[in-house]
């Protein structure tokens, strides 16, 4: 969600609008892949650009935002940095079985995920590509749809059935062609996820990629995270996802064991 979805969200008497608009031109900056200049933010934000110029030159004083003054650019400062360092609330999460994950990936040539449920999406913390030709198309801090991957699946399924219909979304986007997009269809599956530990999506976010995942368990018995294996659809078999399934599992009861 944007900012400027979130203008219709909620009540705006409690909205900080000046708060507000500074946090759209620090997003903005953060967000671009090249550094921008006074003038693009201020279009790009909708923001007088004397307005622009102040919240700009706050956030520098804080080192949130790093101004060159040969290019007269501005880019995300140092003092972000610091600021996830002290407040990330997955750093736990990314830390704890960080060598058990590597493992799954070696042993299994595979690219090896860990996400986490943010709304109706999966937010990837983490992602060890492996050596094969296959590349996946999110990255870490990417968001995806919970109802497409097996990391959502298996995220979504070990949550109260009574949150089910607030984290699936009302239309779901069809990645692919074995995308679920029927909702009757997606609950049987995650009850079969639930019935199961784990899921497996072949082909149904990313065309020729088919993933495992299983979920992290808190001790009230409801997910904090998932852990996923993804490789091409047509390097598998039925003996090699099993032996997969069960390498997965188990990493997932260790961590959480730690955790």
């Amino acid at each position: 969600m944007d900012f400027q979805d979130q203008d219709t969200v909620g009540d705006n008497r409690y909205l900080v609008k000046p708060l507000y608009k500074a946090a759209q031109v620090l997003r903005t900056v953060c967000q671009s892949p090249t550094a921008l200049t006074l003038k693009d933010i201020t279009e790009l934000c909708e923001i007088p650009k004397s307005t622009v110029y102040r919240y700009l030159y706050t956030m520098q004083k804080l080192d949130m935002i790093a101004h060159d003054p040969r290019s007269e650019t501005y880019s995300p400062g140092l003092g972000l940095w610091w600021l996830m360092q002290t407040a990330d609330p997955f750093a736990n999460l990314r830390l704890v079985g960080r060598r058990q994950r590597r493992k799954l990936m070696k042993r299994f040539n595979a690219t090896v995920s860990l996400g986490v449920l943010t709304g109706s999406q999966i937010l990837y913390l983490e992602i060890i590509e492996c050596s094969r030709s296959l590349r996946m198309r999110a990255q870490p801090g990417a968001r995806d749809e919970v109802h497409s991957t097996a990391l959502g699946k298996a995220l979504l399924a070990f949550r109260p059935r009574s949150q089910w219909d607030a984290l699936i979304p009302e239309k779901m986007v069809r990645r692919t062609a074995n995308t679920i997009v029927v909702r009757r269809d997606l609950l049987e599956n995650l009850e079969q996820v639930r019935r199961n530990g784990y899921a497996i999506e072949r082909g149904e976010n990313e065309d020729g990629a088919s993933c495992i995942a299983a979920p992290i368990i808190d001790e009230n018995g409801f997910s904090v995270a998932s852990i996923s294996v993804s490789l091409p659809t047509n390097q598998t078999s039925d003996a090699l996802f099993s032996e997969i399934v069960a390498a997965v599992v188990d990493t997932c009861q260790i961590i959480q064991s730690r955790l």
